[in-house]
């Protein structure tokens, strides 16, 4: 290897991963090499692949990361949500109805919550429950879809 390259190849290396501020000054910028998930803080960042493997039916995954954003954020309601429900499609009943416990004291009994413990006691079979839930969510928003297709389902059973 030719050596005179060789310090114009490292300068072309560092230089690479600079940026110029509005002065025209030159700093190394240190996320310029992540992926955009990164820049998230490790919870949020948890959270968004749990929910994306949720949505994809990776359930058991989808629990695993839900686990650990709320280790990495006790307080997240989100993730407590997200967990219960993967629990749910897990059928982890037990440990859906600790999560929910949780859910109810951290967000309180919000449309989704209602929805979601409606879809539990639905799952569990105990059809008086869920309609009770299903019906607490439809009050709080007659025209949400999933609790219209939830009523749907139960008036179907």
């Amino acid at each position: 290897m030719n050596f005179r390259i060789l310090p114009v190849l490292v300068l072309a290396v560092v230089l690479a991963g600079c940026v110029k501020d509005r002065k025209g000054i030159v700093f190394a910028d240190a996320t310029a090499s992540l992926p955009r998930a990164s820049r998230l803080d490790p919870a949020q960042e948890n959270l968004v692949k749990a929910q994306e493997h949720f949505r994809n039916e990776n359930y058991g995954l989808a629990e695993n990361l839900y686990r650990k954003a709320i280790e990495q954020n006790p307080h997240n309601g989100d993730a407590w949500v997200g967990l219960a429900a993967s629990y749910d499609r897990l059928r982890r009943f037990e440990l859906a109805e600790r999560a929910y416990g949780v859910v109810v004291k951290k967000v309180g009994y919000t449309i989704n919550v209602h929805n979601n413990l409606g879809y539990h006691h639905y799952l569990r079979g105990n059809l008086a429950k869920a309609r009770k839930h299903f019906d607490a969510a439809h009050e709080i928003d007659p025209t949400n879809p999933y609790v219209l297709n939830n009523l749907k389902l139960i008036d179907s059973s």
